[in-house]
């Protein structure tokens, strides 16, 4: 049978991961669905829930970043040509029926990654932007500090954006294995926006499929200036500007 691994990745978000996927799906048409929790701290809650419910957990000690965990979790998993990679934040929320009807529809596609929309809060009034061009440094600068997203525009259902949210990505085995995975040089963030720069370049096909959704209660802790988060945001942003040779002003769409 063909399987759906889901890589979901836990800092001290074993409750909020317990309650967001107990229950959940163990099948959605032709695929198996197998949940793989790599735990950063070792909660004995996390991995009598995963052996419970039949799920993969991995602990060895060390703390790896984000890129770091789900390329673990794919070599764990190793996936068939034929599976369906999915990499997924800890505190997004996915609808059984969403789910079956995106992996059916991602099947039968030809792209080699994509998602779906998204939305910040369970009354889907608040829709991440779907829109998106790769930045350059001072897209970053006012992304970070004013919140103003001049990368971003306004085709809420582009059929295929620059770049899309490693918040939720679906992938095909065979594209993730091309890509390498992601760059473990970056720990946390702008890891996504540096694949997907990667895909482009090797003509992978990055796809949004806006018939379906998840929620993601983001909590966006590098907004704040003072935060450490912040600090690792802006290190981020120059090591994909220095690694990928955007020394681009600014990149404003409308």
């Amino acid at each position: 049978m063909k399987t759906v691994y889901i890589s979901i990745i836990s800092h001290h978000q074993e409750d909020m991961i317990i309650e967001n996927f107990t229950n959940f799906a163990t099948q959605v048409g032709d695929y198996k669905v197998v949940l793989c929790f790599i735990d950063n701290t070792g909660a004995k809650s996390l991995e009598s829930f995963a052996k419970k419910n039949n799920n993969m957990y991995f602990y060895d000690g060390i703390t790896r970043g984000f890129g770091a965990n789900h390329n673990k979790a794919f070599e764990l998993c190793s996936p068939s040509s034929d599976d369906i990679f999915i990499v997924c934040n800890p505190d997004i929320i996915i609808d059984p029926q969403q789910l079956g009807a995106m992996v059916i529809s991602f099947s039968l596609d030809t792209a080699d990654m994509g998602n779906v929309k998204c939305y910040y809060d369970k009354e889907k009034s608040v829709l991440s932007p779907v829109d998106r061009y790769f930045p350059c440094f001072l897209n970053f600068v006012f992304s970070i500090v004013l919140g103003k997203r001049y990368h971003y525009g306004s085709n809420e259902e582009n059929p295929s954006p620059e770049w899309i949210s490693g918040e939720f990505i679906l992938f095909r085995p065979n594209a993730y294995r091309k890509l390498g995975g992601f760059d473990e040089d970056y720990f946390m963030y702008v890891e996504d926006v540096d694949l997907s720069y990667r895909a482009r370049k090797l003509g992978l096909k990055i796809s949004h499929d806006p018939r379906y959704y998840i929620i993601h209660e983001t909590q966006m802790a590098s907004r704040s200036i003072t935060s450490k988060s912040f600090q690792m945001h802006l290190q981020s942003v120059f090591k994909f500007l220095w690694k990928n040779k955007r020394f681009c002003f600014i990149n404003i769409k409308k």
